[in-house]
């Protein structure tokens, strides 16, 4: 990494463009040099499926903060919000019969994770790699053992894989803007670096988010990320329930979520609540009691909590105290309106904290990415960085190189 020369990062998102030029100094710390947030475009499901959309908007504000910052750029790091990547957890052993752990050993194990990963995805690409587990004869170590004596020795990694084809479309885009890809950082990841950091009295982080279309859980231990699945539905299908089940247009129904309060309005009798009047034409009126309205949210987020949270086996074997959950909402009138809903349908001990998506957020993975190219990530395997490499990652970059 150079001290003082400008650093490009584009997140690539359905909805935003996000670009960020920073400058780090000779202690790793950045200066944000300018930002861009603007529509995307040829951008679908975090993939691309329009080059020359893409191509055009994406040159045309490379160019704006190029020349307001009087540098051209030639490499990028991209934060990509695809939603189809993989998730592979996976481990590998090392009789040690009472000797000490060598370099070798790590590599020894490392060798056979690559070969079975390789051989079982041939059409998906490394994009990160976080030692999850250190393991010398049943005992659980924080950080890589090299050096102590044992018998059996266990290496728990985490695999994030994108599809190749997909990352050929996305470099096919930013070489037409003339920029190379120097490294991709899954946004599930970026947009939860800051948060992860910050907590130390919980050894794993929970994190779910509720868009629009689509549903998210990342799960974190300690800073390893170790588990992320995408669900294809979000909180629009609880508006779409109400829609139907109610006969009311879905222009009425998000206004109902926007006015209503819901929690005021179930704890009042139930036989005299219901909904205004004001939500219908004279010929379309009838009678919709509120406890009606609850019952048909009530059931979608149950299934919603259900497929999410509560039959998710990763989330099995971690009790309520060693856990932080955070719930984040796009939907302003979900955030507001139905936290109490989704609160029920967590186990009574579990601390959930329910967050809004801002917009001033939009930046915030770009930043975070900024701080992560700058410091490393201490439990990621797969370097991040030139300047400092632990072990582990020396011998990874000649693995998967």
């Amino acid at each position: 990494m150079e001290i003082n020369k400008p650093y490009l990062f584009i997140d690539i998102d359905d909805k935003k463009f996000t670009f960020l030029a920073v400058e780090y100094n000779e202690d790793f710390n950045f200066k944000e040099l300018d930002s861009l947030n603007i529509e995307s475009a040829g951008v679908e499901d975090g993939k691309i499926i329009d080059t020359q959309a893409s191509i055009k908007i994406i040159k045309e504000n490379l160019n704006l903060i190029e020349k307001k910052i009087g540098y051209t750029f030639k490499n990028a790091t991209i934060i990509n919000n695809q939603y189809n990547f993989s998730c592979i957890n996976i481990s590998g052993f090392k009789k040690l019969s009472g000797s000490q752990i060598s370099n070798e050993d790590i590599s020894f194990i490392l060798n056979q994770i690559k070969k079975n990963v390789v051989d079982n995805q041939p059409h998906n690409s490394l994009i990160h790699l976080f030692n999850s587990n250190f393991v010398l004869d049943n005992n659980n170590l924080t950080n890589l053992p090299i050096g102590l004596y044992g018998d059996l020795y266990s290496h728990h990694l985490s695999f994030f894989l994108l599809p190749k084809n997909d990352l050929k479309n996305l470099k096919l885009v930013l070489s037409n803007c003339n920029i190379n890809i120097e490294r991709i950082i899954l946004k599930t990841f970026a947009e939860r670096i800051e948060k992860i950091k910050s907590i130390t009295n919980k050894d794993f982080s929970v994190f779910i988010k509720i868009k629009h279309d689509r549903s998210y859980i990342s799960i974190f231990k300690n800073l390893s990320y170790i588990y992320s699945e995408t669900f294809n539905f979000g909180s629009d299908i609880i508006i779409k329930d109400v829609s139907k089940l109610c006969s009311l247009d879905l222009n009425t129904v998000k206004k109902i979520f926007q006015e209503v309060n819901f929690l005021k309005n179930s704890d009042t009798n139930k036989n005299e609540n219901y909904l205004s009047k004001n939500y219908f034409t004279n010929s379309t009126y009838r009678k919709i009691s509120m406890s009606h309205l609850n019952d048909i949210i009530s059931a979608r987020v149950e299934e919603m909590v259900d497929l999410i949270y509560k039959k998710n086996i990763n989330l099995n074997h971690i009790s309520n105290k060693d856990k932080e959950i955070e719930i984040n909402f796009q939907d302003e009138n979900i955030y507001k309106n139905l936290q109490y809903i989704f609160k029920k349908e967590f186990p009574i001990n579990d601390v959930v904290e329910f967050t809004e998506l801002t917009q001033d957020g939009h930046l915030a993975p770009c930043l975070s990415s900024a701080e992560l190219i700058g410091r490393g990530w201490e439990k990621e395997a797969l370097p991040i960085i030139q300047t400092k490499k632990s072990i582990i990652s020396k011998i990874f970059s000649t693995l998967f190189d």
